[in-house]
């Protein structure tokens, strides 16, 4: 098991310079995980950032990185007396990786007050069972799922249905102390929903992968002290290669925290025909459907 805190950990020894992080095989997919890129990129900005509170965050993911070094630059952009905008990059032997963009503002801002948010209800994760449970091959998931738990309302080869994704998630090794962390958490759990949620719509195995091409969140408030938390995403529409995944997370007692948007494009997937074989064997898909 792994800490997300510890291995997202930022550096920043000298005033004006580039700041400094190294990218963890804990939270590797088929390179470093996007939303583990992207919270390396708030925590950059939050500790550069003259103001305290995140209030935004959008991110092109550019590059896959290498499990090394990589060199931060984070830029002032402006912004008014309450609000910041800055832009943060990752980059890597010249290459850049991620080019995000985060609006950090004031604490104890006034303003409106309303909360119109209804989560799904839906079972609690102590109703749901575990991943590892669920899965015969849980062992050979990405080492990412070694140091996190996710509890989904589905799971399988079902019929297709709607493109929903609904999971619990929490980390099996991960403290939130406090804002910061809790933020880097949303951020991170909302780059989960597009994937599953595009699946949830489509016959296993699935010819396409759909890596993000961006992430954008909007935090609403902190929760530090939650364990568990629920990212609830919906992809409405999927056309010439490209899916769009709408999410939201809620905690257990229905707050909504962040709701969020993110980009996919279709790439073949390598392992498909392998998988098909498998599926066919196993009597999932007859011999005529391709």
């Amino acid at each position: 098991m792994a800490d997300f805190m510890a291995d997202s950990t930022v550096e920043f020894p000298d005033a004006g310079k580039p700041g400094r992080a190294v990218l963890s095989e804990n939270w590797a997919v088929w390179g470093p995980n996007g939303g583990y890129l992207a919270a390396i990129a708030l925590r950059s900005a939050i500790r550069c950032s003259r103001l305290s509170r995140p209030a935004s965050f959008h991110c092109h993911f550019l590059a896959v990185g290498q499990f090394a070094p990589v060199a931060l630059h984070v830029t002032s952009l402006g912004g008014g007396k309450r609000a910041e905008s800055l832009r943060v990059e990752i980059v890597q032997e010249g290459r850049t990786l991620l080019s995000a963009s985060v609006w950090m503002v004031d604490d104890e801002l006034g303003g409106y007050t309303h909360d119109f948010g209804k989560a799904p209800e839906i079972p609690g994760p102590g109703d749901l069972a575990p991943y590892q449970e669920l899965a015969d091959n849980y062992d050979e998931w990405y080492p990412i799922w070694r140091s996190m738990e996710g509890r989904p309302l589905r799971f399988g080869h079902d019929e297709p249905g709607e493109p929903i994704s609904q999971t619990w998630l929490r980390f099996n090794d991960t403290p939130i102390p406090d804002r910061e962390a809790d933020a880097v958490r949303q951020l991170f759990w909302l780059d989960f929903p597009g994937w599953n949620a595009t699946i949830s719509a489509h016959t296993w195995p699935f010819p396409f992968l759909t890596p993000n091409l961006d992430l954008m969140i909007q935090f609403h408030r902190f929760a530090p002290e939650a364990e568990w938390m629920l990212a609830d995403g919906n992809v409405l529409v999927a056309g010439d290669g490209l899916v769009g995944c709408v999410s939201r997370l809620w905690t257990e007692d229905g707050r909504l925290l962040a709701t969020g948007t993110s980009k996919h494009v279709c790439r073949p997937n390598p392992q498909y025909e392998e998988e098909l074989a498998r599926a066919r064997a196993e009597g999932l898909r007859p011999e005529a459907d391709a």
